[in-house]
């Protein structure tokens, strides 16, 4: 298919110019050609039709060609638009100024047809250029909010309100650092009185850190759900994540790792069983307080299969908050380069130890926030709480 004709636009008060350089543009092929006498008609042509190039007067009534280019400028939808000033010889200093306020070239009069040539012809090249790298950087940032949904898709949305029969709130956040990120939380039920509540983080952002949190994802509930129905029995945390970081490890070229936090809650007893396998320490916060949820660490996921993982238990009481995050939150940064750290998550778990499961994940992700000020996030973040209300 024939690239379309390209819409030139030519802007001067002189009469005998304007027809001069329509004329030449015509011997050269350009035939959609539209001419203005001064910048203010240029602009209003400018404003309602689209054109590929202006070739523009520096010396104009009413509005001379400095201040078509702020204009221009000014513009989001025209500020990329490229820019021929046509000057005299005698009119150097003005053209400079007219190319550092972002005109692409210029053109001296009288016009040399091969100097017009080439430098109409390598504008039009550049807005090609710059048109289909603007077209295909769209295409890539619709993939990637389609791949956000998509991701933000996989890890539960809906935080049923405690009940009788289900004694625990539970509500958790995920704000990845770019579109699509390597952090998940997940709570599933294995059997019908042990919930399973995990949050893992994969190395590195982005789409591959992502892909890789989709495969944890999988195998997370997948190999909980298997080895619950191998024998009836509820899985120990640590034979889970034995069994995940077998399979991480397999088909991992790019060495890719994952820490993990995987815990199960028998609300019958309200113990807690859990592995942690390089996983920052989670937080309980209850009526004795803040403490960190100490226990021996494993290596992280999918480096290499040998690694062997421990279930360390915990009673839990009633009123007790389990606060389970990713490096996101202490190591936030702000824009001196200061982190977040555990004591401020401390300071904000004190402050709201005893609110709803929704409450104490709002509190600290605004004070991330907060103390990360105009500072871009530096992570992922994500953040779970669970509490036992009966």
């Amino acid at each position: 298919m024939a690239a379309p004709d390209p819409a030139l636009l030519v802007v001067d008060d002189n009469e005998d110019n304007r027809y001069t350089l329509v004329q030449r543009l015509k011997r050269q092929g350009y035939s959609n050609l539209t001419t203005a006498v001064n910048g203010r008609e240029a602009l209003e042509l400018l404003r309602a039709r689209p054109f590929d190039l202006v070739l523009l007067d520096v010396t104009m009534p009413e509005m001379n060609g400095y201040e078509v280019l702020e204009h221009l400028k000014a513009d989001h939808r025209l500020r990329h638009l490229p820019v021929i000033m046509i000057s005299a010889v005698d009119q150097v200093e003005s053209v400079v100024r007219c190319i550092e306020l972002g005109a692409e070239d210029y053109l001296p009069k009288p016009f040399n047809p091969t100097l017009l040539r080439a430098r109409v012809g390598a504008s039009l090249e550049k807005k090609r250029l710059r048109d289909e790298l603007e077209a295909h950087v769209a295409r890539i940032e619709a993939d990637l909010e389609s791949a956000r949904r998509i991701q933000m898709s996989m890890v539960p949305s809906e935080f049923p309100a405690p009940t009788t029969e289900e004694p625990v709130g539970i509500f958790a956040s995920l704000y990845p650092a770019r579109q699509v990120g390597g952090d998940l939380y997940d709570f599933f039920h294995i059997g019908p009185r042990t919930l399973c509540v995990v949050v893992a983080d994969v190395s590195d952002k982005g789409a591959a850190a992502a892909l890789f949190m989709a495969r944890t994802k999988t195998l997370i509930r997948t190999l909980a759900s298997l080895m619950h129905g191998e024998g009836g029995a509820i899985p120990e945390p640590h034979e889970v994540v034995t069994r995940m970081n077998g399979e991480l490890c397999q088909d991992n070229p790019h060495c890719m790792f994952a820490t993990i936090f995987l815990g199960t809650i028998d609300l019958a007893t309200r113990e807690l069983r859990f592995c942690n396998a390089g996983h920052p320490l989670p937080y309980v916060a209850g009526s004795a307080g803040v403490a960190a949820l100490e226990a021996p660490r494993g290596k992280p996921l999918g480096i290499r299969p040998t690694f062997t993982y421990a279930t360390t238990a915990r009673q839990l009481a009633v009123g007790d908050c389990l606060f389970l995050f990713t490096d996101g939150v202490t190591e936030a940064l702000d824009a001196n380069g200061e982190l977040f750290s555990e004591a401020r998550l401390e300071e904000v778990l004190r402050s709201v130890a005893e609110g709803s499961t929704q409450s104490v994940v709002t509190a600290v992700v605004d004070a991330v926030r907060r103390f990360a000020g105009d500072a871009p996030q530096s992570d992922d973040i994500a953040a779970l709480a669970v509490r036992l209300v009966g």
